[in-house]
């Protein structure tokens, strides 16, 4: 420690005082002056001294005690609480962490050049000349202080700003500015200019609880900070200086107002053209939809759940985890899309249900709806609230701040004229529609001469109903697209791996193959549809299965009961080989939830799961093999040490020749049965449509040579109906062809391959037997052995 310094002692003997009346000698001063200066001159050295010694003593303790790299690094440290999912290509998904914490560490190249300008503009003008303090800096911001009457610019340097966060006292002590000074002065000995400017970056707040701009630029605009345009990055350096108050989620205008103030600062310095900041002033805002579905919301919650089970809530959340998953992000899109879509044309022909609310009738004003982000930065295609601000025959519509008017050739699905639809102040839901192009030809009615400049929309509604999706790579078992619901934020239910719904026809294969595999049992079997009843033995009820037309075809071949989903012969058919055949071959499958060895259990009166259905169809292109399905490859530490790793799980549950039969089988749905919706597709396709007595469920399962997927639709209330005529056919195999139509185009189309013990025979479609070439002959398969020779019936 340094010396104090003390002052002089005082003389034993106090010198003796002049006579009053004692002239001073000419030319000298008086004892009393010399005194009083030598008392200044002592105080001030004293003074002097002690704050030397002060600043001294601090720099010795501070300096031993900072570590500043130790303290840099612990604050990035605090990125740990982040845990980041990936799709299979690496693409984020999303992220678990606490709270109140929200941060992803960059380094300096992922930062793109115009964010480094921005940053260096708006905070920090000299920061590549100065080495720690800049007192010119220092001086402007006193100056703009004193004439403002108050606090309108910072003075700190990035430095000094990367160093006030490495302390938690924000209070503005002297003893914080030392500690600060000190620190700045530590950091630019120890790292380079770059370094310094990514580490503010990392670490700086933006709002909403996010530190750093990777946090938020994924939080605000959905991106990564390597994606962000020019005004994007300005908006986002402009949040700094009081992130209450610019959030952009709270106050657009003052986020934008920023936002230029950080252009105007980028064109001063010379980072950016006056055309270009002209330019990014005038690009939309387009913030992530707030609340809105994230990509693979459901999914996303399945894998925190599953590791928090492995790792424990707060691993998952401030562990810094990263989790590569199975998904494929592009598949995951159109399968969400395809899903709403679906959900969307069922609800429509249900009709319109009304508006959800009228202002006027509360005794508010148009104004009173200002909407939200999610409404200011939805895009063509969204669906969003808005107001009616217009009634009549061209209705008028305010999306947030954006007047729009209504395509009035989309009420045709209300059966109402618009006179008598719309009132003003009605909320409700309305579709963005994209602006036309000169010379296209639309089906839209033509809209007045003053709404061309305009926004256009059309009216929707919410769907009722809910719809599941989820799709396996057949070879591994990996689940590429995953959808739980209709809107994560409704419900976070995963009707995709938790529901339990009967199966429907849809359970059917499973009835097929378990008389297939006795061998007693062809495509070409003949079996009857006539009215059947069956008494149960032990409780005497009597159980009459019925045809979904309510109509009887007396005998037809098993393929002509299994394309057109007949009930009586499947019944009559599992009569004979037994239910509990049933029930095993499920099993097998990889079924897994009770079943009951009872006749209505060919017609899928169990309740199973989506994914369930969908594993075990699965294995009928792959030779009979099931792969375990799952979702996570491998999960490391921040720092990339492998945690776990996944690997497929792979079982032989039916012969390759048996699999073969049934999916050829199952192709026949598709070319003549209640699945020709398919057929658009163009490619070899299989699979089976499922509806439930009074419309409850709809199901559409299905495959091609490389993925497996299945579409569920219904109510969360089993006793609820989707309407009459709403079966699989025409709820759920729209949304299965429009996914198969997007993730499959460009893909070349490729044959079920069939092993060699397999038959494949022309017979006649109606009675099963060899016939020659014809437009009634189909190529059937056949198990080693049970071919038909000739006659009816003969290979029974």
């Amino acid at each position: 420690m340094p010396r104090r310094r003390t002052a002089p002692r005082t003389p034993s003997k106090p010198a003796k005082a002049p006579k009053k009346d004692a002239a001073a000698p000419r030319g000298r001063r008086p004892a009393s002056g010399r005194a009083l200066a030598r008392r200044i001159i002592v105080a001030a050295l004293f003074c002097g001294a002690a704050v030397a010694g002060v600043m001294i003593g601090l720099l010795a303790a501070y300096q031993s005690d900072i570590g500043v790299i130790e303290r840099i690094e612990q604050a990035l440290a605090r990125e740990g609480a982040t845990s980041i999912v990936y799709d299979r290509n690496g693409v984020e998904l999303g992220q678990f962490r606490s709270e109140d914490q929200r941060r992803i560490v960059l380094g300096y190249e992922d930062l793109p050049q115009h964010l480094r300008d921005a940053l260096v503009a708006s905070e920090d003008k000299r920061f590549w000349g100065h080495h720690g303090f800049d007192p010119l800096g220092i001086a402007r911001a006193a100056w703009s202080n004193f004439r403002a009457g108050r606090t309108v610019q910072g003075a700190s340097t990035i430095t000094q700003q990367v160093a006030r966060e490495l302390f938690d006292e924000r209070a503005p002590t002297l003893e914080r500015k030392i500690r600060e000074a000190i620190t700045a002065a530590e950091i630019e000995r120890a790292y380079t200019k770059a370094e310094i400017l990514t580490h503010y970056a990392n670490l700086v707040h933006l709002g909403n609880s996010n530190d750093g701009v990777g946090a938020a630029a994924k939080d605000y605009f959905d991106k990564s900070a390597a994606e962000l345009t020019v005004a994007e990055a300005a908006l986002l350096v402009g949040v700094a200086p009081n992130p209450a108050r610019f959030n952009p989620f709270r106050s657009v205008e003052q986020a934008s107002r920023q936002r230029d103030r950080v252009l105007r600062r980028m064109v001063e310095d010379g980072y950016l053209t006056a055309d270009a900041a002209a330019a990014a002033q005038e690009e939309p805002l387009r913030l992530r939809p707030r609340g809105g579905q994230r990509l693979g919301a459901h999914f996303l919650e399945m894998v925190r759940l599953r590791l928090r089970r492995d790792y424990g809530g707060a691993r998952t959340r401030e562990g810094g985890l990263r989790v590569y998953t199975t998904l494929d992000a592009p598949m995951q899109q159109a399968a969400e899309d395809s899903v709403e879509r679906a959900l969307r044309a069922h609800d429509k022909r249900r009709g319109f249900r009304g508006f959800e609310r009228n202002l006027l009738d509360e005794g508010r004003t148009l104004e009173d709806f200002a909407g939200d982000s999610r409404t200011a930065a939805a895009g063509p295609g969204e669906v969003v609230r808005g107001v009616v601000t217009e009634a009549g025959r061209h209705p008028r519509v305010r999306i947030g701040n954006r007047p729009a008017c209504l395509d009035t050739g989309s009420l045709a699905w209300t059966f109402e004229r618009p006179e008598r639809l719309f009132r003003v102040g009605d909320v409700g839901f309305f579709r963005l529609l994209p602006p036309e192009t000169e010379g296209e030809e639309s089906d839209r009615e033509p809209l007045p001469p003053e709404c061309r400049p305009l926004l256009t929309v059309a009216l929707d509604q919410e769907p009722q109903a809910e719809g599941a999706f989820l799709a396996l790579e057949i070879e591994t078992g990996a689940v590429r697209a995953l959808v739980g619901g209709f809107d994560f934020d409704r419900s976070e239910f995963n009707r995709a791996t938790q529901a339990r719904r009967q199966a429907g026809s849809s359970f059917k294969p499973f009835a097929y193959g378990a008389a297939l595999a006795t061998g007693r049992f062809s495509p070409a079997s003949l079996i009857l549809d006539r009215p059947f009843s069956y008494t149960d033995p032990v409780t005497q009820a009597v159980y009459e299965p019925q045809n979904y037309d309510e109509e009887h075809r007396g005998w037809i071949t098993m393929r002509q009961a299994f394309e057109g989903s007949r009930n009586v012969p499947a019944v009559r058919m599992v009569h004979e080989v037994g239910p509990e055949r049933v029930v095993e071959f499920a099993r097998r499958l990889g079924i897994r939830s009770d079943l009951l060895p009872v006749l209505s259990i060919t017609l899928g009166s169990a309740d199973v799961s989506l994914q369930e259905m969908v594993s075990a169809y699965s294995a009928f292109p792959n030779h009979g093999v099931r792969m375990e399905p799952y979702f996570i490859t491998r999960i490391t530490d921040r720092d990339g040490r492998e945690l776990q790793t996944f690997y497929p799980e792979t079982a032989s549950v039916i012969r390759a020749d048996l699999a073969y039969v049934v999916t050829h089988m199952l192709q026949g749905v598709v070319a003549r049965g209640t699945a020709v919706g398919a057929r658009r597709l163009g490619r070899p396709i299989a699979g089976k449509t499922g509806t439930t007595n009074d419309f409850t469920d709809a199901w559409f399962i299905g495959f091609d040579t490389e993925i497996a997927a299945g579409v569920w639709v219904g109510h969360d209330q089993p006793s609820l109906t989707l309407g009459e005529k709403e079966s699989g056919a025409r709820v759920a195999l729209p949304a299965w062809t429009w996914f198969m139509e997007t993730v499959r185009s460009g893909v070349p189309p490729e044959a079920f391959s069939a092993p060699r013990n397999v038959a494949l025979v022309p017979v006649d479609l109606e009675s099963g037997q060899p016939a020659p070439p014809g437009p009634n002959t189909i190529v059937e398969a056949f198990l080693a052995g049970t071919e038909p020779t000739s006659g009816p019936g003969a290979d029974r």
